[in-house]
């Protein structure tokens, strides 16, 4: 390969007819900027900084294993998670610079540039955009710099003729690799998330502890104790540092609906009728169908986890299909961070079969969707909404 990236026949090296020419080279390199220990080290000190920064009477009063079993949820590393039913692609003509390529002859002083084409492969993601930047235990060598957008990768490719196939075939190729470094990635967070739990038992059991001394000594005072004013209701003050991030980049604050309904495709035939039975009741609802042109163009990644962790009650649709899914996981994860510090019941757990859900105890009371009908369970939730 010449620093250009030409690749050409030559002593068995792969036909230039076969591989396209990788354009956009001042990319950013994935996969190589910190090593999964340190970002390990980085999350627990987040999670301990979020319990000693925790309501102190949510401390002081909750069951401590259920607790830690919340904290260790709620960060616990996951690997990005590509999009590829939505991947896209756009081509336009170009002009191709082939300075140095002897199959044009071009060895002149100047640049020499010939009609071509730059087709570049669009492919979202979900999850944190800086995962794609930590060094898995095991990795491949020889990745180029990609694109990497707030919710999506790019991949650019040109040729200095018309054949858009010979770039899907370098796309695969590449897209291989990044799929084998997501899931050695993921493989080093299944390791690694099991340890939270323990240490979040200890620091909640140590700040209990600080917190029945510092109120056995002020009892000792014999001084009138005054009150805190109520924390704030949203929880938004607690967020992980990558949901902050992209709240500062909203802009504006969303809508907060009295429901909001969290589902798999699978189930939405249900759903829809308890949405619309919502919708006539005058309840404020959020159900993707009645949202179609708000949704319209907006950075879902930032906008769901605004409203997952922004509304009145999050009605969670559980099914081995919910627990499965990319976009369900991360509505979940975000209502779960808001329930956390909620000083009510937030998820309202509504079952379709008996799927564990990550991060929820089977002490939860929840509806059975396999005894009441769509009516029912609207009635339920307007009964919870005191309407």
């Amino acid at each position: 390969m010449c620093e250009n990236g030409f690749v050409f026949a030559l002593n068995g090296v792969r036909s230039r007819e076969t591989m396209a020419r990788r354009a956009r080279a001042d990319g950013e390199p994935l996969f190589r900027r910190y090593d999964f220990h340190s970002v390990g080290q980085h999350q627990r000190q987040r999670m301990e900084d979020a319990i000693n920064q925790a309501d102190a009477e949510l401390i002081r009063s909750a069951d401590a294993d259920e607790l830690a079993r919340h904290f260790a949820d709620q960060f616990a590393l996951e690997a990005p998670t590509l999009v590829e039913g939505a991947m896209s692609i756009s081509v336009e003509e170009t002009q191709v610079d082939v300075t140095g390529d002897f199959m044009f002859g071009a060895f002149g002083p100047d640049p020499t540039y010939v009609a071509g084409i730059r087709a570049e492969y669009y492919v979202p993601f979900t999850g944190e955009r800086d995962m794609f930047y930590c060094i898995p235990s095991t990795h491949s060598i020889g990745l180029r710099p990609l694109e990497l957008g707030e919710a999506e990768l790019t991949f650019t490719y040109e040729r200095p003729n018309q054949d858009v196939a010979a770039t899907k075939t370098e796309f695969d190729r590449e897209l291989t690799q990044i799929r084998q470094n997501l899931d050695w990635l993921q493989q080093d967070c299944r390791r690694f998330n099991p340890t939270l739990a323990a240490q979040a038992r200890d620091s909640i059991t140590a700040r209990k502890t600080r917190l029945a001394q510092m109120t056995e000594g002020v009892n000792a005072l014999g001084v009138p104790i005054r009150r805190a004013a109520a924390p704030e209701p949203t929880g938004q003050a607690r967020t992980s540092s990558g949901q902050r991030g992209r709240q500062a980049q909203v802009g504006r604050a969303v809508e907060r609906y009295d429901i909001a309904l969290s589902f798999a495709g699978e189930n939405r035939a249900y759903v829809e009728e308890v949405a619309a039975g919502l919708k006539a009741a005058g309840v404020s609802v959020f159900y993707d169908a009645f949202e179609t042109a708000n949704l319209w163009g907006k950075n879902l990644i930032d906008h769901l986890a605004e409203i997952y962790g922004n509304s009145r009650f999050v009605v969670m649709f559980i099914s081995r299909e919910y627990v499965e899914k990319a976009w369900t996981t991360h509505e979940r994860k975000h209502a779960q961070e808001r329930s956390l510090f909620a000083q009510e019941e937030y998820i309202l757990p509504a079952r379709f079969d008996d799927t564990q859900v990550p991060g929820m105890t089977t002490t939860v009371a929840y509806q059975d969707l396999r005894r009441i009908t769509p009516q029912e369970l609207v009635n339920l939730i307007l009964a919870k909404l005191r309407r």
